[in-house]
Protein backbone atom coordinates (compact mmCIF):
# COMPACT_ATOMS: atom_id res chain seq x y z
CA UNK A 1 0.00 0.00 0.00
CA UNK A 2 1.65 3.56 -1.12
CA UNK A 3 1.58 6.46 1.01
CA UNK A 4 -1.28 8.32 -0.78
CA UNK A 5 -3.31 5.03 -0.64
CA UNK A 6 -2.69 4.58 2.90
CA UNK A 7 -3.54 8.56 4.11
CA UNK A 8 -7.13 8.07 1.90
CA UNK A 9 -8.02 5.13 4.19
CA UNK A 10 -6.87 7.39 7.43
CA UNK A 11 -8.89 9.97 6.30
CA UNK A 12 -12.03 7.51 5.85
CA UNK A 13 -11.52 5.61 8.90
CA UNK A 14 -12.22 8.96 10.74
CA UNK A 15 -15.25 9.87 8.88
CA UNK A 16 -16.58 6.34 10.05
CA UNK A 17 -15.58 6.92 13.47
CA UNK A 18 -17.01 9.91 13.34
CA UNK A 19 -20.65 8.89 12.18
CA UNK A 20 -20.52 5.98 14.72
CA UNK A 21 -20.27 8.34 17.30
CA UNK A 22 -23.14 10.55 16.13
CA UNK A 23 -25.38 8.02 15.92
CA UNK A 24 -24.65 6.29 19.08
CA UNK A 25 -25.62 9.47 20.54
CA UNK A 26 -29.69 9.16 19.05
CA UNK A 27 -29.34 5.05 20.05
CA UNK A 28 -31.05 2.98 22.98
CA UNK A 29 -28.86 2.92 26.05
CA UNK A 30 -27.97 -1.26 26.29
CA UNK A 31 -28.66 -2.58 29.04
CA UNK A 32 -25.12 -3.25 29.99
CA UNK A 33 -24.72 0.43 30.89
CA UNK A 34 -27.30 0.57 33.33
CA UNK A 35 -28.22 -1.59 36.12
CA UNK A 36 -31.18 -4.21 36.50
CA UNK A 37 -34.25 -4.23 38.95
CA UNK A 38 -36.05 -7.21 39.00
CA UNK A 39 -39.16 -7.95 40.39
CA UNK A 40 -41.97 -10.81 40.75
CA UNK A 41 -45.66 -9.51 38.92
CA UNK A 42 -49.06 -10.95 38.50
CA UNK A 43 -52.36 -8.96 37.71
CA UNK A 44 -56.22 -9.87 37.74
CA UNK A 45 -56.49 -12.97 35.06
CA UNK A 46 -59.36 -14.77 35.28
CA UNK A 47 -62.74 -13.81 36.93
CA UNK A 48 -62.09 -15.41 40.14
CA UNK A 49 -59.87 -12.57 40.97
CA UNK A 50 -61.57 -9.85 39.50
CA UNK A 51 -65.02 -10.44 40.00
CA UNK A 52 -66.64 -8.26 42.81
CA UNK A 53 -68.01 -10.57 45.63
CA UNK A 54 -71.78 -9.99 44.35
CA UNK A 55 -73.31 -13.18 45.23
CA UNK A 56 -76.49 -12.07 42.63
CA UNK A 57 -76.48 -12.37 38.82
CA UNK A 58 -72.92 -12.21 37.23
CA UNK A 59 -72.55 -8.88 35.94
CA UNK A 60 -69.70 -9.56 33.26
CA UNK A 61 -67.04 -9.16 35.48
CA UNK A 62 -64.44 -10.27 33.21
CA UNK A 63 -61.10 -8.89 32.31
CA UNK A 64 -60.55 -7.04 29.30
CA UNK A 65 -57.08 -4.98 28.99
CA UNK A 66 -54.63 -4.19 26.09
CA UNK A 67 -51.87 -2.25 27.84
CA UNK A 68 -49.49 -3.09 30.97
CA UNK A 69 -47.21 0.43 31.93
CA UNK A 70 -44.67 -0.07 34.40
CA UNK A 71 -43.98 3.00 36.39
CA UNK A 72 -40.56 3.46 38.18
CA UNK A 73 -40.56 6.73 40.07
CA UNK A 74 -37.29 7.87 41.48
CA UNK A 75 -36.74 9.51 45.10
CA UNK A 76 -33.35 10.51 44.30
CA UNK A 77 -30.03 9.84 42.08
CA UNK A 78 -26.82 9.03 42.29
CA UNK A 79 -24.22 8.96 40.55
CA UNK A 80 -21.32 5.77 39.35
CA UNK A 81 -18.33 4.68 38.18
CA UNK A 82 -19.44 2.74 35.40
CA UNK A 83 -22.95 3.82 34.81
CA UNK A 84 -23.76 6.80 33.13
CA UNK A 85 -26.65 8.94 33.52
CA UNK A 86 -27.68 10.65 29.97
CA UNK A 87 -30.65 12.24 31.57
CA UNK A 88 -29.57 12.98 35.15
CA UNK A 89 -32.96 15.44 35.69
CA UNK A 90 -35.43 12.75 34.09
CA UNK A 91 -37.00 11.33 37.79
CA UNK A 92 -39.63 8.98 35.84
CA UNK A 93 -39.79 6.30 33.62
CA UNK A 94 -41.99 3.47 32.42
CA UNK A 95 -42.39 1.00 29.94
CA UNK A 96 -45.10 -0.76 28.40
CA UNK A 97 -46.07 -4.31 27.29
CA UNK A 98 -49.55 -5.25 25.31
CA UNK A 99 -51.32 -8.26 26.42
CA UNK A 100 -49.98 -10.23 23.49
CA UNK A 101 -46.73 -10.01 24.62
CA UNK A 102 -47.86 -10.43 28.01
CA UNK A 103 -49.67 -13.44 27.59
CA UNK A 104 -46.35 -14.70 26.25
CA UNK A 105 -45.02 -17.68 27.46
CA UNK A 106 -41.21 -16.95 26.16
CA UNK A 107 -39.58 -14.06 27.17
CA UNK A 108 -40.45 -10.59 25.96
CA UNK A 109 -37.28 -8.04 25.46
CA UNK A 110 -38.01 -4.11 25.21
CA UNK A 111 -34.64 -1.83 24.89
CA UNK A 112 -34.22 -2.00 28.43
CA UNK A 113 -36.53 -4.15 30.10
CA UNK A 114 -37.52 -8.19 30.20
CA UNK A 115 -40.57 -9.67 31.21
CA UNK A 116 -40.82 -13.74 31.64
CA UNK A 117 -43.43 -16.29 30.84
CA UNK A 118 -45.47 -17.29 33.92
CA UNK A 119 -43.97 -19.63 36.34
CA UNK A 120 -46.14 -22.18 38.20
CA UNK A 121 -48.05 -19.53 40.37
CA UNK A 122 -48.59 -17.30 37.89
CA UNK A 123 -45.73 -14.67 38.44
CA UNK A 124 -43.77 -13.34 35.81
CA UNK A 125 -40.25 -11.91 36.41
CA UNK A 126 -39.74 -8.17 35.25
CA UNK A 127 -36.15 -6.83 34.91
CA UNK A 128 -35.73 -2.83 34.07
CA UNK A 129 -32.39 -1.42 33.66
CA UNK A 130 -31.87 1.72 35.19
CA UNK A 131 -29.40 4.60 36.54
CA UNK A 132 -28.51 4.33 40.36
CA UNK A 133 -30.40 5.47 42.80
CA UNK A 134 -33.95 4.92 45.17
CA UNK A 135 -36.88 4.69 43.11
CA UNK A 136 -40.62 3.32 43.45
CA UNK A 137 -42.03 1.73 40.99
CA UNK A 138 -45.81 1.10 39.94
CA UNK A 139 -48.31 -1.10 37.88
CA UNK A 140 -51.31 0.22 35.39
CA UNK A 141 -53.50 -2.68 33.35
CA UNK A 142 -56.18 -0.82 31.15
CA UNK A 143 -57.23 -0.65 27.62
CA UNK A 144 -56.14 2.08 24.70
CA UNK A 145 -58.59 4.52 23.43
CA UNK A 146 -60.85 4.10 26.42
CA UNK A 147 -60.32 7.39 28.23
CA UNK A 148 -56.95 6.94 29.96
CA UNK A 149 -54.06 8.39 28.02
CA UNK A 150 -51.32 7.51 30.57
CA UNK A 151 -47.88 7.93 28.48
CA UNK A 152 -49.03 11.16 27.70
CA UNK A 153 -49.08 12.35 31.32
CA UNK A 154 -46.18 10.66 32.19
CA UNK A 155 -44.26 12.48 29.17
CA UNK A 156 -45.78 15.74 30.70
CA UNK A 157 -44.04 15.39 34.01
CA UNK A 158 -41.37 17.96 34.32
CA UNK A 159 -37.35 16.86 33.99
CA UNK A 160 -36.18 18.69 36.99
CA UNK A 161 -34.53 16.04 39.11
CA UNK A 162 -37.18 16.28 41.99
CA UNK A 163 -39.09 13.52 43.65
CA UNK A 164 -42.22 13.10 41.63
CA UNK A 165 -43.37 10.23 43.72
CA UNK A 166 -46.59 12.50 44.61
CA UNK A 167 -47.40 12.97 41.38
CA UNK A 168 -48.00 9.55 40.57
CA UNK A 169 -50.50 9.35 43.51
CA UNK A 170 -51.92 11.74 42.13
CA UNK A 171 -52.32 10.33 38.41
CA UNK A 172 -56.46 10.70 37.56
CA UNK A 173 -58.67 8.42 35.55
CA UNK A 174 -61.91 9.47 34.38
CA UNK A 175 -65.34 7.74 35.75
CA UNK A 176 -66.56 7.90 31.76
CA UNK A 177 -63.59 5.73 31.06
CA UNK A 178 -64.95 2.70 28.34
CA UNK A 179 -68.23 4.63 28.24
CA UNK A 180 -70.06 4.59 24.99
CA UNK A 181 -73.24 6.12 23.81
CA UNK A 182 -74.02 6.22 27.64
CA UNK A 183 -73.26 3.23 28.15
CA UNK A 184 -70.71 1.43 30.36
CA UNK A 185 -68.18 -1.43 29.11
CA UNK A 186 -68.20 -3.22 32.47
CA UNK A 187 -65.57 -5.46 31.47
CA UNK A 188 -63.22 -2.89 30.49
CA UNK A 189 -63.77 -0.49 33.16
CA UNK A 190 -62.99 -3.24 36.14
CA UNK A 191 -60.00 -4.20 34.45
CA UNK A 192 -58.26 -1.44 35.46
CA UNK A 193 -55.92 -2.67 37.89
CA UNK A 194 -53.07 -1.24 39.62
CA UNK A 195 -50.46 -2.11 42.34
CA UNK A 196 -47.15 -1.21 43.46
CA UNK A 197 -44.43 -2.70 44.19
CA UNK A 198 -43.42 -3.84 47.72
CA UNK A 199 -40.12 -5.81 49.01
CA UNK A 200 -40.50 -9.45 49.88
CA UNK A 201 -39.38 -11.19 53.28
CA UNK A 202 -37.26 -14.05 51.46
CA UNK A 203 -37.40 -15.92 54.75
CA UNK A 204 -41.78 -15.80 55.61
CA UNK A 205 -42.55 -14.65 51.90
CA UNK A 206 -44.43 -12.13 53.54
CA UNK A 207 -44.44 -9.01 51.72
CA UNK A 208 -43.49 -5.87 53.94
CA UNK A 209 -43.92 -1.78 53.49
CA UNK A 210 -40.64 -0.87 52.21
CA UNK A 211 -41.12 0.46 49.29
CA UNK A 212 -38.01 1.99 48.47
CA UNK A 213 -36.08 0.16 45.83
CA UNK A 214 -31.98 1.10 45.62
CA UNK A 215 -30.90 0.67 42.28
CA UNK A 216 -27.01 -0.18 42.98
CA UNK A 217 -24.40 -1.80 40.61
CA UNK A 218 -24.03 -5.50 41.85
CA UNK A 219 -26.22 -5.26 44.42
CA UNK A 220 -28.07 -8.84 43.59
CA UNK A 221 -25.04 -10.56 43.14
CA UNK A 222 -24.29 -10.82 46.73
CA UNK A 223 -26.39 -13.10 49.40
CA UNK A 224 -26.27 -10.49 51.95
CA UNK A 225 -27.93 -7.74 49.97
CA UNK A 226 -30.19 -9.69 47.47
CA UNK A 227 -33.62 -7.56 47.69
CA UNK A 228 -36.27 -9.51 46.15
CA UNK A 229 -39.41 -7.30 45.28
CA UNK A 230 -43.58 -8.25 44.01
CA UNK A 231 -46.13 -6.51 42.37
CA UNK A 232 -49.79 -7.40 42.86
CA UNK A 233 -51.88 -5.57 40.63
CA UNK A 234 -55.68 -5.60 42.03
CA UNK A 235 -58.71 -4.24 40.43
CA UNK A 236 -59.38 -0.51 40.69
CA UNK A 237 -63.22 -0.21 40.50
CA UNK A 238 -65.58 -0.03 43.49
CA UNK A 239 -69.24 -1.32 43.28
CA UNK A 240 -72.08 0.22 44.68
CA UNK A 241 -74.76 -1.90 44.71
CA UNK A 242 -78.05 0.06 46.09
CA UNK A 243 -81.30 -1.18 47.05
CA UNK A 244 -84.11 0.57 47.80
CA UNK A 245 -88.05 -0.76 49.30
CA UNK A 246 -90.18 2.46 50.16
CA UNK A 247 -92.92 -0.43 51.66
CA UNK A 248 -92.27 1.04 54.96
CA UNK A 249 -93.85 4.49 53.65
CA UNK A 250 -97.14 2.64 53.14
CA UNK A 251 -97.80 1.32 57.00
CA UNK A 252 -100.81 2.19 58.83
CA UNK A 253 -100.62 4.85 61.64
CA UNK A 254 -102.00 4.09 65.01
CA UNK A 255 -105.64 4.72 63.79
CA UNK A 256 -105.56 2.09 61.12
CA UNK A 257 -104.73 4.60 58.07
CA UNK A 258 -102.21 4.44 55.86
CA UNK A 259 -99.38 7.01 56.16
CA UNK A 260 -99.54 7.27 52.34
CA UNK A 261 -101.13 6.26 49.49
CA UNK A 262 -98.49 6.84 47.19
CA UNK A 263 -94.56 7.25 47.62
CA UNK A 264 -91.87 6.95 45.04
CA UNK A 265 -88.75 7.14 44.89
CA UNK A 266 -88.01 8.58 41.37
CA UNK A 267 -84.34 9.21 41.57
CA UNK A 268 -81.23 9.61 43.12
CA UNK A 269 -77.67 10.39 42.65
CA UNK A 270 -74.56 9.23 43.69
CA UNK A 271 -72.04 12.28 44.72
CA UNK A 272 -68.65 11.95 45.56
CA UNK A 273 -67.73 15.60 45.26
CA UNK A 274 -67.42 17.98 48.37
CA UNK A 275 -71.35 19.38 49.44
CA UNK A 276 -70.53 22.68 48.33
CA UNK A 277 -68.92 21.96 45.18
CA UNK A 278 -72.22 20.76 43.54
CA UNK A 279 -72.40 23.63 41.16
CA UNK A 280 -68.63 23.86 40.42
CA UNK A 281 -68.48 20.16 38.95
CA UNK A 282 -70.43 18.58 36.33
CA UNK A 283 -70.78 14.82 35.12
CA UNK A 284 -69.63 11.79 36.99
CA UNK A 285 -65.20 13.59 37.64
CA UNK A 286 -62.01 11.36 38.39
CA UNK A 287 -61.26 8.57 40.53
CA UNK A 288 -57.07 8.25 41.04
CA UNK A 289 -54.98 5.63 39.97
CA UNK A 290 -53.31 4.75 43.56
CA UNK A 291 -56.67 6.35 46.14
CA UNK A 292 -54.80 5.12 48.98
CA UNK A 293 -51.31 5.81 48.39
CA UNK A 294 -52.65 9.45 48.05
CA UNK A 295 -54.74 9.00 51.23
CA UNK A 296 -51.70 8.04 53.23
CA UNK A 297 -49.81 11.16 52.29
CA UNK A 298 -52.39 13.33 52.68
CA UNK A 299 -53.17 12.59 56.31
CA UNK A 300 -54.99 15.17 56.92
CA UNK A 301 -58.27 15.21 55.36
CA UNK A 302 -58.46 19.00 55.03
CA UNK A 303 -55.06 18.26 52.49
CA UNK A 304 -57.07 16.33 50.07
CA UNK A 305 -58.52 17.65 46.85
CA UNK A 306 -61.46 15.34 45.62
CA UNK A 307 -61.49 15.02 41.70
CA UNK A 308 -65.15 12.51 41.81
CA UNK A 309 -68.66 13.97 40.61
CA UNK A 310 -72.02 12.96 40.70
CA UNK A 311 -74.34 10.25 38.73
CA UNK A 312 -77.89 10.53 38.83
CA UNK A 313 -80.33 7.47 38.35
CA UNK A 314 -83.57 8.12 36.93
CA UNK A 315 -86.16 5.36 37.78
CA UNK A 316 -88.65 5.12 34.93
CA UNK A 317 -91.10 2.38 35.37
CA UNK A 318 -93.38 2.41 38.17
CA UNK A 319 -92.45 -0.65 40.03
CA UNK A 320 -88.73 0.65 39.88
CA UNK A 321 -89.62 4.11 41.84
CA UNK A 322 -91.47 1.64 44.64
CA UNK A 323 -88.57 -0.15 44.82
CA UNK A 324 -85.58 -1.51 42.94
CA UNK A 325 -81.74 -2.28 43.11
CA UNK A 326 -78.85 -0.76 40.67
CA UNK A 327 -75.13 -1.63 40.01
CA UNK A 328 -72.67 1.44 39.90
CA UNK A 329 -69.28 1.64 39.53
CA UNK A 330 -66.87 4.28 40.02
CA UNK A 331 -62.93 4.70 40.32
CA UNK A 332 -62.34 5.93 44.06
CA UNK A 333 -60.26 9.24 44.37
CA UNK A 334 -59.23 8.86 48.16
CA UNK A 335 -60.39 12.02 49.18
CA UNK A 336 -63.99 12.39 51.10
CA UNK A 337 -67.19 10.25 52.03
CA UNK A 338 -69.68 9.74 49.29
CA UNK A 339 -73.10 10.51 49.56
CA UNK A 340 -76.41 9.71 48.75
CA UNK A 341 -79.56 12.00 47.50
CA UNK A 342 -82.63 10.45 47.31
CA UNK A 343 -85.31 12.24 45.36
CA UNK A 344 -89.15 11.51 47.49
CA UNK A 345 -92.42 11.50 45.73
CA UNK A 346 -95.23 12.06 48.00
CA UNK A 347 -99.13 11.99 47.97
CA UNK A 348 -101.11 11.94 51.05
CA UNK A 349 -105.03 12.90 51.09
CA UNK A 350 -104.81 14.81 47.33
CA UNK A 351 -101.70 16.38 48.56
CA UNK A 352 -98.16 16.03 47.12
CA UNK A 353 -94.88 16.56 47.95
CA UNK A 354 -91.12 16.21 46.62
CA UNK A 355 -88.31 15.85 49.50
CA UNK A 356 -84.44 15.50 48.54
CA UNK A 357 -82.88 13.58 51.45
CA UNK A 358 -78.84 13.49 51.17
CA UNK A 359 -77.27 10.29 53.32
CA UNK A 360 -73.65 10.71 54.10
CA UNK A 361 -72.04 8.08 54.30
CA UNK A 362 -69.38 9.71 57.14
CA UNK A 363 -68.42 6.45 58.13
CA UNK A 364 -66.26 5.66 54.70
CA UNK A 365 -63.67 8.54 55.62
CA UNK A 366 -61.55 8.32 53.24
CA UNK A 367 -63.98 7.38 50.71
CA UNK A 368 -64.73 4.02 48.82
CA UNK A 369 -61.41 1.48 48.73
CA UNK A 370 -60.82 -0.08 45.86
CA UNK A 371 -61.92 -3.64 44.71
CA UNK A 372 -64.85 -3.74 47.32
CA UNK A 373 -68.10 -4.54 46.89
CA UNK A 374 -70.47 -1.82 49.10
CA UNK A 375 -74.03 -2.94 49.28
CA UNK A 376 -76.54 -0.53 50.76
CA UNK A 377 -79.89 -0.92 51.58
CA UNK A 378 -82.73 1.74 51.80
CA UNK A 379 -85.55 1.38 53.54
CA UNK A 380 -88.20 4.28 53.56
CA UNK A 381 -90.58 5.06 56.64
CA UNK A 382 -92.87 7.88 55.19
CA UNK A 383 -90.86 10.61 53.85
CA UNK A 384 -88.07 9.89 56.42
CA UNK A 385 -84.62 8.69 55.72
CA UNK A 386 -81.81 8.58 58.00
CA UNK A 387 -79.12 6.51 59.61
CA UNK A 388 -81.47 4.08 60.91
CA UNK A 389 -83.51 3.41 57.93
CA UNK A 390 -80.08 2.72 55.93
CA UNK A 391 -77.52 0.01 56.41
CA UNK A 392 -74.10 -0.59 54.24
CA UNK A 393 -72.42 -3.74 54.25
CA UNK A 394 -68.84 -3.46 52.46
CA UNK A 395 -67.04 -7.29 51.41
CA UNK A 396 -63.03 -7.55 50.89
CA UNK A 397 -62.61 -9.03 47.64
Amino acid sequence: MNHITKYIFAILSLIMLAGCSESEKNEVRPMDTLAPISLTLSVPDDKTETRIGDPGEDTNDMVDWDRLTIIVAYKEKTQGDEIHDAAPQKMVYYETYTKEEFDRKALVTHPTSTLSGPDANGFRTYTMYLPLGTCCVYGVTYSNGEGLNLEEILNQIEHNGQDHNSDIYNLQITNDYAHKNGAIDVAKFISVATGYALKLDPETQILTNDRDIKVEQNINANINTKQYWRMVLGRLAAKIDIQWDAKGAYEKDNDGNLKYTNVKVSQFTYHGEPANQESTISGSGNGRLFPTLYTLYHQEVSSRTSVSGHTTFVNTSEISKRNGRVYHYTFPDGAIPPRLTFKLDTEKEGTTGKYNVTFDMSNLKDGFIPARWYKINVKISGTQLTKENITINNFNI
